[in-house]
This record gives structure tokens, C-alpha cells and sequence, in this order.
């Protein structure tokens, strides 16, 4: 726990993942859309529980890929030094 890492080891690793744009294009975009279809199905008054639970779930999905990534790149800060 202890451990130093440098910030340039830690922006290396962060700049390998996030250079597979094509990847987070393609999930951003589909998140935009859902919460834009959650929001339009909510201004509407219908299914307010389907809207609350497509943001539930962009959120929650967000929330996973970030702690994924973020175990990644001390897994692969870790393997470096």
C-alpha cells in the first residue's frame, strides 16, 4: 500500500486505455442516447419507473467500467515498477 507510483507511469497508463477511442465513442454515444430516451419518456409523464431505471443503469455501468479502469491501471502501474 505504501507503494510510490509516478505520475508519468500513471498518465502512460491512462493514455493506453483511453486510446481506443472507437470503443468510448460508442459508449458514450449510446449513454447520451438512453438518457436522452430516459428523459423524453420522463418529460412525458409515461413509465416514470422505466426512465429511472435506464438511468439507474447508465449510471451503474458507468460506475463499473470506471472502477475497472481505474484497477487496470494500478494493476498495470504495479507490473511497470
Amino acid at each position: 500500500m505504501g507503494k510510490h507510483i509516478s505520475k508519468t507511469l500513471v498518465y502512460t497508463s491512462i493514455t493506453m486505455v483511453v486510446m481506443d477511442s472507437r470503443g468510448w465513442i460508442f459508449y458514450s454515444l449510446i449513454s447520451f442516447v438512453a438518457l436522452l430516451w430516459a428523459g423524453f419518456i420522463y418529460q412525458q409523464g409515461i413509465m416514470l419507473w422505466i426512465s429511472f431505471f435506464i438511468t439507474l443503469t447508465v449510471l451503474g455501468v458507468s460506475a463499473i467500467l470506471l472502477v475497472f479502469l481505474i484497477m487496470e491501471t494500478r494493476e498495470k502501474a504495479t507490473d511497470v515498477s
